[in-house]
């Protein structure tokens, strides 16, 4: 569970104002919002790496939280990625399966700046199931990716969500509408539940 108490936080603009909203454990929740509306600022506090103007953030110290793809190295691999997670998290997720899954072997061992877009968000998700974490904070995830893995990763979501709690902001409701248990928007400081 995150649950945000009187929380608010301002960057150049207000993004939201002494709000109260619980995020529970077993649920996706889509977040839309339109650009700069602070769907990455809020993830950024959440996973604290940003401080809260006031009030207050509870999360569980099982997050996940991997920004963008322009985090990587271009030096390492894939697979440097992949084992440093699965050390890391002390995760029991099977390597090779993950691989496998996201059909990355035949660029797994690569730089990852020989890599193309598609194949540096697969990376990134296939990062996320690696760590096992409760909670997945998940920003834009599926662009760069094709229909084909668009849907192979909605499909591995519903399969593995009640156990944890995952919040996708997308700028497409559309797209999330058939994963999400809860769609949620980020509009004039405040977070609502879009019915």
């Amino acid at each position: 569970m995150i649950t945000l108490n009187q929380v608010r936080l301002k960057t150049r603009e207000m993004i939201l104002k002494d709000i109260d909203f619980t995020f529970e454990k077993g649920n996706i929740y889509g977040m839309v919002a339109i650009n700069g509306s602070g769907k990455t600022t809020l993830f950024r506090a959440i996973s604290q790496l940003i401080s809260v103007n006031s009030g207050h953030i509870i999360a569980p110290s099982s997050l996940f939280y991997y920004e963008t793809i322009e985090w990587f190295d271009g030096n390492l691999s894939g697979k440097d990625y992949l084992l440093y997670i699965k050390n890391v998290w002390n995760s029991s997720q099977n390597l090779e399966q993950e691989i496998e899954y996201w059909e990355m072997s035949d660029y797994i061992h690569l730089p990852i700046r020989k890599y193309s877009l598609g194949m540096k968000q697969r990376l990134l998700i296939a990062m996320y199931f690696m760590s096992q974490a409760d909670c997945w904070l998940m920003d834009e995830i599926t662009n760069g990716l094709d229909e084909y893995y668009r849907t192979k990763f909605f499909n591995r979501l519903t399969e593995i969500h009640s156990q944890q709690l995952i919040i996708i902001s997308s700028h497409y409701k559309e797209e999330l509408m058939n994963v999400c248990d809860k769609i949620v928007k980020i509009e004039k400081c405040r977070i609502e539940e879009v019915q």
